[in-house]
């Protein structure tokens, strides 16, 4: 199931637990900002019955680039301000200009992740209420859905019981989807604010995704909270009730699914 105006929309069902079942096909869908879809796009959004939308992009994102697509499909749209949008804060900006080597963009990336679990924890606070009590099809997305949404979908995931190696793979499969265009205009924006270019390795590494940078939010879980179960437990809200629900509500029997089998 593809979406022209989004190529990093997708399904995360089919992915393996291991204990083994997987998770559930048109429950959980992943996307990054679904902005002017064509005739098709809205059709295919149509068919997914979306129940909940969460909208993890800070407030000026929003307002610049409002959700009206995803309004016409579905009633209850949270925005949600992640607010803190780690990376609009100012000082990304400034600290990249300060030093847009490699070895600083990949220290900046890497602080960025450290922040983001925290900053996605009320968002997947929503997402229990929801799941818990009525697991109606959701899409979870932000700007580019790779960072807050990648990060975000990684924690739902490995409370779910999805291996670390499946989570990893779908983390990695937005790279897949970042174009020459994209990677053009991160350039172009960089020049504008800083007055410089930006090499391009060190930009190839802002726009794309890597595993260490998803491995940054686990080691910092780890490190504060020893498992990401404890985390959000802490800072979402879990709890025991809700995570079986959950569970219930979103797994099945691995046999059920073609991808499992592959």
């Amino acid at each position: 199931m593809l979406l022209n105006c989004a190529p990093n929309f997708r399904d995360i069902g089919g992915l393996p637990t291991a204990d083994g079942r997987q998770v559930k096909p048109s429950r959980l869908f992943r996307s990054e900002a679904i902005l002017e879809p064509c005739p098709a796009d809205m059709e295919c959004l149509r068919s997914l019955r979306l129940g909940l939308v969460l909208d993890i992009r800070s407030a000026s994102e929003a307002r610049d680039f409002p959700n009206t697509a995803v309004q016409e499909v579905c009633a209850d749209v949270r925005q949600l301000n992640v607010g803190t949008d780690v990376k609009a804060r100012g000082t990304f900006w400034d600290v990249l200009a300060q030093d847009c080597s490699p070895a600083g963009v990949q220290a900046l990336v890497h602080r960025i992740y450290r922040a983001i679990p925290v900053a996605v924890a009320p968002a997947l606070s929503v997402y229990f209420d929801h799941a818990a009590g009525h697991p109606a099809p959701t899409l979870i997305h932000c700007t580019a859905g790779k960072d807050r949404t990648g990060v975000a979908v990684a924690l739902l995931l490995e409370i779910l019981g999805v291996t670390r190696e499946s989570i990893v793979a779908d983390y990695l499969a937005t790279q897949q989807t970042i174009s020459g265009d994209k990677i053009e205009n991160g350039a172009r924006k960089f020049a504008e604010i800083a007055g410089r270019i930006l090499p391009d390795e060190s930009l190839r590494m802002l726009a794309g995704v890597r595993a260490d940078f998803l491995e940054q939010s686990y080691a910092w879980i780890e490190r504060k909270h020893l498992s990401t179960e404890a985390f959000l437990r802490m800072y979402a809200g879990l709890t025991e009730e809700r995570l079986e629900a959950m569970r219930g509500a979103l797994l099945e029997p691995a046999a059920h699914s073609e991808k499992a089998m592959l």
